[in-house]
């Protein structure tokens, strides 16, 4: 068997005795720099993205709670009637600190119905931010009680 120019089928046989019949094969430092670098450029702007992604995902969170307390608000101010005493405001308490709601009433088109409105507003990143929702309510009179 000559290892030195092997045929095709004597090329497994060589590589068994464990003679080389091709260079080495790995990676140059040419090829390792450039692949450095080309991580150096991507994963700053995959990093990025990712950071961009995950604040998205904390404002829609931050805005579906207030939603959610918003509406139990207006739900509240409705059942109680507490809405017909002008402009209301206040926190949701312990359980959402950060969270503050204001209300209040303005004129519909129609004059037997008011508009009423829940604004929840918090602070995120130094930003305050709002949900608003609006219904519309009968004006009770005085002597329909």
């Amino acid at each position: 068997m000559n290892c030195a120019s092997p045929r095709m089928n004597e090329v497994a046989k060589c590589r068994a005795a464990g003679t080389r019949t091709s260079r080495r094969r790995g990676l140059t430092l040419i090829e390792v720099l450039a692949t450095i670098v080309l991580m150096g450029i991507v994963l700053p702007a995959a990093m990025q993205g990712i950071s961009q992604c995950v604040r998205a995902a904390s404002l829609a969170r931050q805005k579906s709670e207030a939603a959610g307390l918003a509406e139990g608000k207006l739900n509240e101010l409705i059942a109680t009637g507490d809405w017909q005493f002008g402009v209301t405001s206040g926190d949701f308490g312990e359980a959402w600190p950060e969270y503050h709601w204001k209300a209040g009433t303005s004129e519909f088109t129609d004059p037997t119905l008011q508009q009423l409105s829940v604004q929840v507003y918090w602070t995120s990143r130094n930003e305050q931010r709002d949900v608003t929702l609006t219904t519309l309510v009968y004006e009770s009179t005085s002597g329909s009680q």
